[in-house]
C-alpha cells in the first residue's frame, strides 16, 4: 500500500547506502582532479604566467602534495597582490585538498568578484558546490531525520529514480510534518498530475493557492489540470494568471495559446503562440499549433511556414538525440541557423 513505509531511520539508511558508493566515487575523482590539476589545464595556466617567485613556489608545493605550504605561500602572495584571481584559485585548491571546503568557497567567490570570467574559479566552484550540498544534506538527515525537509529530500530522490509510489509517500510524510508547505503541496500536485490523477492534483494545488494565491507552480498546475480535463474556460483563466506571474515564460504562453485554440479562439491563440516562440524559439509544439491556428484563420502561407519550422525543429531534436545516444554528448544543441522568428500574421 502507498502509505505503508518502513521506519524513517531505515529509509534514510537505505537512501544513504544507495548514494554512498556514487558519492565516494565522486569525491575521490574530485579530490584527485583537485590534487593533480589535470582539469582545464590549470597546471599549465599557473606555470605559464606566475606573478612572482612566491606564487611559483606555492604552485610547486601544491604539485608536490604539500598543500599546507602551498596555502601559506598563496596567502603571503595575496597580502602583496590582494584580489589576484590566480592566487585565490591556488589558495582555494590547497584548502579543498585539505578538506577546508567553507574557506575554499569564500576564496573562489572572491576570485570571481575580481575576475567574473575566470574559468578555473568557475569550474572549482561548481565542484565545491556539489561537495557542500552533499554535506548539508547529510547534516539535515542527522539533525532532523523525521523533519519535513528530510522527507522532502527523500521524496525528490525517489522521484528522480522514477519511483512515484515512494516519492508520494515521502511527500505526504513531509506534508504531515509541515502542513503549510506550499513547495510540498505543489510537488504532490505535480506528481499526481503526471500520473493523470487530475482531480487529486487540483486538490493539492488548491490547498497551495489558499496559502499563496500567486504561487506560479499552483496556478500553472491548475491550468494544466483543467486543460487535460477539457475544461478550457478555467484553463484559460489560470493560464492568463500564470502569464501575469511569469510573462517571459515561453512554455506558459504556449499553454495559454493551446487552450485558446482548443476553445475556438484562433486569432488570440496566434498572439500567444507567437509570443511563445519569440521568447523560446525552439518550442516545436508552438510552431505546430501556429500552423493549425493559421489554417483555421485561412492563412495557408503562414501555416506552411510554421509547419516547416516545426518540422525543422523536430529533425534537429532527432539528430541531437541520435548524437547523444551514440557519442554520449549532452551539450545543448545549437540554434537552427539563427532561425527566423514566427511568420508575420
Amino acid at each position: 500500500m502507498l502509505g505503508e513505509t518502513q521506519p524513517m531511520a531505515g529509509r534514510i539508511g537505505v537512501a544513504k547506502k544507495k548514494m554512498e558508493k556514487s558519492w565516494r566515487d565522486f569525491v575521490s575523482v574530485a579530490l584527485q582532479m583537485i590534487a593533480t590539476g589535470v582539469v582545464l589545464s590549470v597546471a599549465a595556466n599557473l606555470r605559464a604566467a606566475p606573478s612572482g617567485p612566491q606564487l611559483s613556489e606555492s604552485v610547486q608545493a601544491f604539485y608536490q602534495g604539500d598543500y599546507a605550504r602551498a596555502a601559506t605561500g598563496a596567502r603571503a602572495y595575496l597580502r602583496t597582490h590582494p584580489g589576484d584571481s590566480r592566487g585565490l584559485v591556488l589558495l582555494s585548491r590547497a584548502e579543498m585538498a585539505q578538506g577546508h571546503y567553507e574557506q575554499a568557497y569564500q576564496e573562489l567567490r572572491e576570485a570571481l568578484r575580481s575576475d567574473p570570467k575566470n574559468i578555473d574559479a568557475l569550474y572549482y566552484l561548481g565542484a565545491l558546490s556539489k561537495i557542500l550540498g552533499r554535506t548539508a544534506y547529510e547534516q539535515l538527515l542527522a539533525m532532523a531525520p523525521d523533519g519535513a525537509r528530510a522527507h522532502q529530500f527523500l521524496a525528490e530522490s525517489f522521484f528522480g529514480e522514477r519511483n512515484d509510489q515512494k516519492a508520494s509517500a515521502e511527500y505526504k510524510a513531509a506534508l504531515k510534518a509541515d502542513p503549510g508547505s506550499v513547495e510540498v503541496l505543489c510537488a504532490l500536485g505535480d506528481l499526481e498530475r503526471l500520473n493523470m490523477q487530475f482531480e487529486t492534483a487540483m486538490d493539492y494545488y488548491s490547498r497551495a493557492l489558499r496559502i499563496a494565491p500567486n504561487e506560479y507552480c499552483g496556478v500553472y498546475g491548475m491550468g494544466v489540470a483543467h486543460l487535460r480535463r477539457h475544461e478550457m474556460p478555467k484553463a484559460i483563466e489560470y493560464f492568463r494568471h500564470a502569464v501575469s506571474l511569469s510573462p517571459d515564460s515561453g512554455v506558459t504562453r504556449l499553454a495559454l495559446g493551446s487552450a485558446l485554440l482548443q476553445n475556438g479562439d484562433a486569432a488570440e491563440a496566434v498572439t500567444e503562440l507567437r509570443a511563445a516562440v519569440i521568447r523560446q524559439p525552439d518550442l516545436r509544439q508552438a510552431y505546430a499549433l501556429l500552423a493549425r491556428a493559421y489554417r483555421t484563420l485561412g492563412k495557408p502561407t503562414e501555416a506552411e511556414e510554421s509547419l516547416k519550422r516545426a518540422m525543422a525543429l523536430e529533425e534537429r531534436e532527432h539528430e541531437f538525440l541520435n548524437k547523444a545516444l551514440i557519442l554520449d554528448d549532452l551539450t545543448p544543441p545549437p540554434p537552427v541557423d539563427g532561425g527566423p522568428g514566427p511568420p508575420n500574421p
